[in-house]
């Protein structure tokens, strides 16, 4: 993980901008039809400077130029000469507006915090097999290993089909290890991400670990956690105790979230919360605005040796 900062991503998103542009500009440049219309605009636009000069009316000069420029855009994709930005939102800038767009904040993600590539997440609803799941034994909740799983995946499905608009605001996956808490969170990641969702999917570690390079002064910033449309946390409970960071950011995180209507979904392995976190920190977790949902049976990975 690069110890770059925001400032140096964006930095890095204007450099792949300006280039893209510079060699766009350059073929444009050796066509006769476009370079037609470039000198019709600057015909205008110098008539438009010596109007404004003069006080003259110079109203109309901005829509004939706008189209001018279209023409030649059009003529340039006919013909194969524009390279295409990476990011057709922002054009390769980061921002739309005056806003991060979905492409950087990713670039953040996966930079600054070391969260997962959603774009290389291979896992999605279509492709979940329930025939892996034990569906004969009944469980102490009185379903099967597959009943409990075909159940956590039709919610999590319908929690990313209505997203923003959720059943409930949160999602926590409970269940010890190798029951698919790991793929589910993917699913969920890779649906969000064909949705266009602003989405961070982020283990617990790497998190902490975020948490931690803030209270030693780092260059952290933790806003883009914070402020992020949807938030993924995989393996909690992994994660080392630490005094000063793991409850109090844990806390401050989910609290700052839940406030904020922001959507989050943890997926964990510890059976107490309360005793591991505190009061403060489960109550969020398990709190009604938070759908939990239970898996259990057989290790996955044991099935399959």
């Amino acid at each position: 993980m690069a110890n770059k900062t925001v400032i140096d991503l964006l930095e890095d998103f204007s450099f792949r901008h300006a280039k893209i542009d510079q060699e766009n500009e350059r073929r444009m440049k050796s066509d006769a039809q476009i370079m037609g219309l470039e000198e019709q605009k600057r015909a205008l636009l110098a008539e438009k400077l010596k109007r404004a000069f003069l006080a003259e009316d110079a109203t109309g000069f901005d829509a004939e130029i706008m189209e001018l420029e279209r023409r030649q855009e059009e003529i340039a994709r006919k013909k194969g000469l524009m390279v295409p930005y990476a990011c057709a939102a922002c054009r390769d800038t980061g921002l739309v507006g005056r806003k991060y767009c979905t492409c950087f904040l990713r670039e953040v993600y996966q930079t600054i915090y070391g969260a997962v590539d959603v774009d290389t997440v291979a896992e999605c609803f279509g492709r979940a097999d329930m025939s892996v799941f034990d569906g004969k034994k009944e469980l102490a909740m009185g379903r099967t290993q597959r009943s409990l799983a075909e159940l956590a995946y039709g919610i999590c499905k319908k929690y990313v089909d209505s997203f923003p608009q959720t059943p409930r605001l949160n999602l926590l996956l409970r269940g010890k290890a190798g029951l698919g808490k790991s793929y589910l969170l993917r699913c969920i990641a890779a649906a969000a991400r064909e949705k266009g969702v602003d989405v961070c999917l982020i283990r617990a570690g790497e998190l902490f670990g975020a948490f931690f390079r803030h209270r030693m002064g780092e260059e952290m910033p933790l806003s883009f956690l914070q402020d992020a449309q949807l938030l993924l946390i995989d393996d909690l409970g992994t994660e080392p105790m630490t005094q000063n960071v793991t409850t109090e950011y844990l806390f401050d995180l989910l609290n700052r979230r839940i406030e904020a209507g922001r959507h989050t979904a943890v997926a964990t392995n510890v059976e107490d919360l309360q005793a591991r976190y505190g009061e403060r920190i489960s109550s969020r977790l398990e709190s009604r605005e938070c759908a939990v949902l239970m898996l259990d049976g057989e290790d996955l990975r044991l099935r399959r040796a």
